[in-house]
């Protein structure tokens, strides 16, 4: 199976770092042509994402997309002051 999809985005995140201010997530959106480095923090305990790409040229839509992908996936978890997810992984267009 291979990582790209055949159209759109897939996001792959894995959580890489927990502190008591924020916990940082580390992956690629992969799209059918390449795959693109992408880091996000999620500052506790209120929620607030920041996304950023971790490459030569910026994406501004691809970090939108990212920040809005990651804040729904871990908004219920830091509502609750749950451990958030370990992975987020998820498909987009």
């Amino acid at each position: 199976m291979s990582l790209r999809p055949t159209s759109g985005v897939r996001y792959a995140l894995e959580r890489t770092l927990i502190d008591a201010a924020r916990v940082t997530y580390e992956g690629h959106a992969h799209r059918p042509d390449d795959a693109i480095a992408l880091r996000v923090h999620v500052a506790l305990p209120g929620g607030a994402v920041t996304a950023e790409v971790v490459a030569p040229e910026p994406h501004p839509e691809l970090t939108k997309q990212v920040a809005a992908l990651v804040r729904a996936a871990t908004k219920a978890e830091v509502a609750a002051g749950q451990a958030l997810p370990r992975k987020i992984v998820r498909w987009r267009g």
